[in-house]
């Protein structure tokens, strides 16, 4: 995957609408639910033991750059649009998933010797948090990851863009993004009205190259 260079000011790659996006390749990548048996909580191994786990099975994802912002927009199908708690439902919400030394492991959220730092939207409140985790059941936040979350769901689709500056911010757990080198990186989506959230959720299974284009 490559972030296409782009001579477009933030302000409006970060509109998820705005026609510059479509001029960007879109790549789309499977999901597939996360394995309950792997969930840390009892009560949710149990509540979901009957229950198919990812109801969103394809992601469309284009990624580009400014020169100071990394920006990916997110494109998936989603009948309703969840923004708020309900009965049994939750809000919709998103992830970008880096390792932060190139080992770990994808789908146990990485591990003490191999942390992975995370992008986080959420549809409730429409902003970015930085997280990171050590295992299944570690998610905690980074810190001011100098994150932006733009969204907008129109005629059951959800558009979400997530975006951080280049330089990496200062005294925080984040990915580095370097010229001359790739980073890995995945993906993971909540459909809300299902009941998705924590670990329940799909997820795509492998990591991927990401370089930024020169």
């Amino acid at each position: 995957m490559e972030a296409k260079k782009l001579d477009v000011p933030t302000d409006a790659l970060l509109d998820p609408l705005s026609s510059r996006w479509g001029k960007v390749p879109q790549e789309t990548i499977g999901l597939e639910g996360t394995p309950v048996q792997l969930q840390p909580s009892r009560y949710v191994r149990a509540k979901w033991s009957d229950r198919p786990t990812g109801t969103v099975r394809s992601l469309g994802v284009r990624a580009v750059h400014n020169g100071r912002q990394v920006l990916f927009q997110l494109e998936w199908g989603d009948p309703t649009q969840d923004r708020e708690y309900a009965d049994r439902g939750f809000p919709d919400a998103a992830g970008i998933l880096f390792p932060l030394n190139g080992a770990a492991r994808l789908q146990t959220m990485g591990s003490p010797e191999a942390p992975v730092n995370a992008w986080y939207w959420r549809a409730d409140s429409d902003l970015a948090r930085n997280l990171v985790a050590s295992g299944l059941g570690s998610v905690e936040g980074a810190g001011d990851g100098r994150l932006t979350a733009r969204s907008a769901w129109a005629k059951g689709v959800w558009r979400v863009v997530l975006s951080r500056p280049i330089r990496r911010p200062q005294k925080t757990p984040a990915v580095r993004f370097l010229a001359d080198r790739t980073v890995q990186v995945a993906f993971a989506i909540w459909d809300g009205g299902s009941g998705e959230r924590g670990g329940i959720k799909s997820f795509s299974r492998t990591w991927r190259e990401l370089r930024l284009e020169r």
